[in-house]
């Protein structure tokens, strides 16, 4: 699994299936953690996720390699949840937004009860933001993209970049400071 990602994609555009799969593998986690972000729940973030899989392997031939391929991935990631999204909305479906809780490590038990209590805060509140908002967190927060590679993934200038990451953080702020006591 130590081979970087570029000789995989080479391989994978010779049609090598061992080497996609080992992609799948590296990235499953964070995959199936922005699509959790993007469509809300657990089940059907796995199912996002799994289809923008195939979706990259059908077009794998495409990537030129100008941005990484976890940013190039997550285009297509988000265009499969807005899909669904879509799908689901026109259905009328409304399914409560789970919070995933990031485990903090730690031995002492009451360091780990407030870790896990200020995280789960943490998410209960970037779940509450805007969708165009709380993905923007995810991708420069998270996944620790670059603004060009935001911007790809988005489809937007990097100026829209830097002011829509700047209005998610203070809509960010705001909803975690109204629920203060």
């Amino acid at each position: 699994m130590d081979e970087p990602d570029e000789a995989l994609i080479r391989r994978c555009q010779a049609g090598d299936t061992e080497a996609f799969g080992l992609l799948v593998k590296r990235y499953a986690g964070r995959a199936t953690g922005l699509a959790m972000v993007l469509v809300g729940n657990y089940s059907d973030a796995l199912d996002v996720s799994q289809e923008a899989f195939v979706r990259a392997w059908r077009h794998v031939r495409k990537f030129r390699g100008d941005s990484s391929f976890f940013a190039w991935y997550s285009s297509i990631l988000r265009k499969v949840a807005l899909t669904w999204l879509g799908r689901r909305h026109r259905r009328k479906e409304t399914e409560p937004v789970e919070a995933c809780p990031v485990p903090a490590p730690g031995a002492d038990p009451a360091v780990l009860a407030e870790d896990n209590e200020q995280t789960e805060r943490l998410w209960q509140a970037i779940l509450r933001l805007a969708t165009k908002h709380r993905e923007i967190i995810v991708l420069s927060h998270f996944e620790n993209l670059s603004y060009k590679e935001i911007a790809g993934v988005l489809e937007i200038p990097i100026g829209t970049v830097m002011s829509r990451l700047h209005a998610a953080r203070q809509a960010l702020r705001k909803e975690l400071s109204d629920e203060r006591p």
